[in-house]
């Protein structure tokens, strides 16, 4: 056999090994969207002297005084992907449960999420994403009769940071936050200072985050390019359970003792027990804060429609995020819910 052919071979059998890696590292095969009332419809709107863009969902007959929700992408995402990374399980949510929902592009795929350490263009350049917030209400005030004392805001990694950055710097505009793959900055990381304000929150971790690590400390890219230090995802619940003036102790379901005696879950993620623990903070005349964590779980938005690509860790299917989330804002109980 000659020395070409032979190398012709070895090309492709590299070019075979590197497809295959390709299929089970980053592959990522997505859901068939759903068939809804109306269409999902791409949009701009000027802040300041800039364009910025979204996708939206409007069910047809939406009632004036309906709900409205954000939904803010990751680092490196748009609208068009979170939507199809959470399985566009609030798309089919909205529809049932009445209400729209916006997916934002965040500038160059990225929000300025008030994190000193981020590295973002729209942080290098202080873009206003809080006004671009803003803005979006308005228009969905004017255009579809929302309730601007209904707006919830919802986000994934970056798109988590972005949300507590609404949540400390504009409470008056946010009914509710939910942050997934998230944990609070350290204070030292702050531009300015962090949640102050009471309000409903939901978290959700895995406790194998590759990027945002579990049990705090320095967040970054698969332990590259830092991205600052953070509390672990325990000692975020219990931060903003302590802005809400809940002094009474969480109760977790299904009970799994933690070393610190405190009810939640240990994170080790190795141990056999249930794949989810829900851990409430809740006190009578209080906004309550639920926290998720997921055993074994990556850097993904937990789902039954789409699974992450492998190199961001595991996506659990037992727990829909979606469902859980609107369940929180919207104050009932989905079937999805972990404790009865």
């Amino acid at each position: 056999m000659s020395a070409s052919v032979l190398a012709f071979a070895a090309i492709g059998g590299v070019a075979a090994v590197c497809a295959a890696m390709y299929g089970y590292i980053l592959h990522s095969p997505g859901p068939a969207e759903p068939h809804l009332s109306a269409p999902v419809t791409p949009d701009t709107i000027t802040v300041g002297d800039r364009t910025r863009t979204y996708r939206a969902f409007v069910p047809e007959d939406l009632p004036p005084g309906s709900p409205l929700l954000f939904v803010l992408h990751g680092s490196q995402q748009n609208g068009k992907v979170i939507r199809r990374a959470t399985g566009y399980g609030f798309d089919r949510l909205a529809e049932r449960r009445g209400f729209a929902v916006v997916y934002p592009d965040g500038y160059k795929r990225g929000w300025n999420d008030g994190r000193t350490a981020s590295v973002t263009p729209a942080r290098k350049e202080d873009i206003d994403d809080e006004g671009l917030i803003a803005a979006i209400v308005d228009r969905f005030r004017q255009r579809h009769g929302i309730d601007p004392a209904r707006v919830f805001v919802t986000g994934f990694s970056n798109g988590g940071q972005m949300a507590f950055r609404l949540a400390a710097r504009t409470p008056e505009r946010i009914a509710g936050i939910a942050a997934i793959g998230a944990g609070l900055p350290t204070p030292d990381q702050w531009e300015g200072t962090g949640p102050k304000h009471p309000m409903p929150v939901l978290l959700i971790a895995g406790t194998r985050d590759p990027i945002m690590p579990y049990e705090g400390g320095e967040a970054s890219v698969f332990g590259f390019q830092k991205r600052g230090t953070v509390l672990s995802a325990e000692a975020t619940a219990r931060a903003f359970a302590e802005v809400n003036g809940i002094t009474e102790p969480p109760a977790s379901w299904p009970p799994t003792p933690s070393p610190n005696g405190s009810g939640g879950f240990d994170g080790s993620g190795d141990h056999e027990g249930p794949l989810v623990i829900e851990t409430r903070y809740t006190q009578p005349g209080k906004e309550p804060v639920v926290a998720f964590a997921v055993r074994g779980g990556g850097h993904t938005v937990p789902n039954p429609d789409y699974r992450f690509p492998r190199l961001m860790g595991k996506t659990d299917d037992t727990l829909d995020a979606p469902a859980v989330i609107w369940a929180f804002f919207a104050e009932d109980t989905p079937e999805t819910s972990v404790i009865p």
